[in-house]
């Protein structure tokens, strides 16, 4: 079918009958999409991705007994936890296929056990939650 095709807009754009910029020329016998529609829907996904994992921290800091396993599941690395407790608080199952989730423990400042939870799209689609761990003093 896509020869054919090719084959017919080839005929037609030789007798002048139609103009076909060489880009679009280009992508009709590849097959590819315009990248410039692409780059702007990776971007939409990468936003609306790292706002689900902004108010998923937010309502996680509500809840005392998803704070607890999330931060069970980082201080365990269970991935599988923290993906039962991501789901619950407005991820999809699709935003976490294929997703690499990274469990992380480090750092802090001196406060209170802290989690935040970012994530960055597309190939790969990444989600971090970081936990923030009190310095103990003596």
């Amino acid at each position: 079918m896509n020869l054919l095709r090719s084959i017919i807009l080839s005929m037609l754009a030789s007798l002048g009958l139609l103009a076909v910029p060489a880009t679009a020329w280009a992508q009709v016998i590849s097959g590819e999409q315009n990248p410039h529609s692409s780059d702007k829907s990776s971007r939409a996904d990468a936003a609306s991705l790292q706002k689900k994992a902004t108010e998923a921290q937010a309502r996680i800091h509500a809840n005392k007994d998803d704070r607890a396993q999330l931060m069970r599941a980082v201080k365990t690395n269970e991935v599988a936890l923290a993906k039962e407790v991501l789901l619950r608080n407005g991820f999809t199952a699709e935003d976490l296929e294929n997703a690499k989730i990274s469990l992380r423990t480090g750092g802090g400042n001196g406060g209170e056990d802290e989690i935040e939870i970012s994530a960055t799209c597309c190939d790969p689609k990444e989600i971090t939650i970081q936990r923030s761990l009190e310095y103990l003093t003596k």
